[in-house]
């Protein structure tokens, strides 16, 4: 069976996180795993009037095969959306895609080739990896400080690249409450990033799954919204502001980019779902998103505090972890010398699970933090959850001190 396989197919793995949230889905764990929205975010009275509507009234159009850019109406709608946060853009920049994930395997396909060189923060979105690296790409992790990429490090990076007569494409970045270390990047580094692509002739890809779920903090200008030259390719979902199952995202970026991805699409898909895209795009029409995401925003601060609190109540001296000002997640780092992986079915005895980091790491490292996701569970299940876990950690930070028996 082997030799029918294309070599690309040979390469690919399956993900080690998909692989160990299989044993999470007992109901008895308490699961900081996936990245899942809580369901009780989802506007499922108003989406399921929407569908009977759309189903009844417009059947012809709603069941039927939709455009490859997507269905005018909602990339109308989409449009209006970002021009609110800053982001100006015409009918032509703009695809619908089957969730952001297509979007990231869309890029990859219209955009590397074998060899070519991309840069990522260190740690990185596991989709992006698997979808550049599908294609042959080489990663480059930059690590990433409290502020976003040391933009330092890339620069070298970049030189030492072209001095070995590497070909580089795009820096892939998610610089609003990142998947999955929840770094916000400030402006400076936001402008500076900018600077150093059009220096270096690159694109940048700016994945913003995760824009819209500000919690804290003020707010700061996408790169979208700062470039001046078309070279950010801006990627955003409906998946974590509506509902998951509708599968609708989209991408903007140049023209000629867009033409280029709106045709691999067609051998991808040949479209979104036009129910989907309907419901979506009625939803927009209306109902007033803004307050929707309000009462969004309120469920998952209330989570992340309780998150921190329990964090800092539980958790063993020389354990870290970031305070996300928005997103689902936050970013735990043990003392070395603890691996997560190994770690990971002791938590499960105790009931209590999380992903491990060190896949997110693009050069191998990592080995020691782990990435914690507070959308889904309830506070309480927060707060005990936590006490499982740190009682896990104390476990393991005391095997690793005690002495070696002879």
């Amino acid at each position: 069976m082997e030799r029918f396989f294309s070599q690309r197919a040979r390469d690919v793995r399956r993900s080690v996180l998909r692989e160990l949230l299989k044993f999470t889905q007992r109901p008895e764990i308490i699961s900081f795993a996936g990245g899942t929205p809580d369901p009780g975010t989802f506007p499922w009275e108003e989406l399921a009037d929407i569908a009977a509507r759309e189903i009844r009234e417009d059947y012809a159009r709603a069941l039927q095969y939709s455009t490859t850019e997507g269905d005018t109406g909602l990339r109308e709608e989409l449009l209006k959306v970002v021009r609110a946060d800053g982001i100006e853009a015409e009918l032509d920049e703009i695809v619908i895609t089957t969730a952001s994930q297509q979007g990231l395997d869309l890029i990859a396909r219209t955009l590397l080739d074998p060899g070519d060189v991309v840069y990522v923060e260190l740690p990185t979105y596991l989709g992006a990896i698997q979808a550049f690296r599908a294609v042959g790409a080489r990663l480059v992790g930059i690590p990433l400080e409290e502020d976003g990429m040391d933009l330092d490090a890339l620069r070298e990076r970049i030189a030492a690249d072209k001095a070995r007569g590497e070909r580089a494409k795009f820096i892939y970045v998610i610089p609003d409450f990142q998947n999955p270390a929840g770094v916000r990047w400030s402006e400076g580094k936001r402008r500076e990033l900018l600077g150093i692509a059009a220096e270096e002739d690159l694109l940048v890809v700016e994945d913003a799954p995760y824009r819209a779920l500000r919690f804290a903090g003020g707010p700061i200008p996408s790169l979208k919204a700062l470039d001046r030259e078309d070279r950010v390719i801006f990627l955003f979902t409906l998946s974590k502001i509506l509902a998951p199952g509708l599968r609708i995202a989209a991408l903007i970026g140049s023209e000629g980019i867009v033409d280029k991805i709106v045709a691999m699409k067609q051998a991808a898909d040949l479209c979104t779902p036009a129910l989907t895209q309907a419901l979506a795009r009625e939803f927009l029409r209306r109902h007033d998103l803004e307050a929707h995401m309000e009462k969004i925003r309120a469920c998952y601060r209330e989570k992340r505090d309780r998150m921190l609190a329990a964090l800092g109540r539980y958790m063993p001296g020389g354990v870290r972890w970031t305070e996300p000002e928005g997103g689902l997640f936050l970013w735990v780092t043990l003392p070395e010398g603890v691996d997560t992986e190994r770690m990971f079915p002791k938590a499960l005895e105790r009931k209590v699970a999380y992903v491990i980091g060190a896949p997110f790491f693009v050069d191998g490292s990592g080995r020691n933090t782990m990435r914690l996701s507070f959308a889904i569970a309830t506070p309480e299940e927060i707060e005990e959850g936590i006490r499982r876990l740190a009682e896990v950690v104390k476990e393991e930070l005391a095997a690793l001190s005690a002495p070696a028996q002879l």
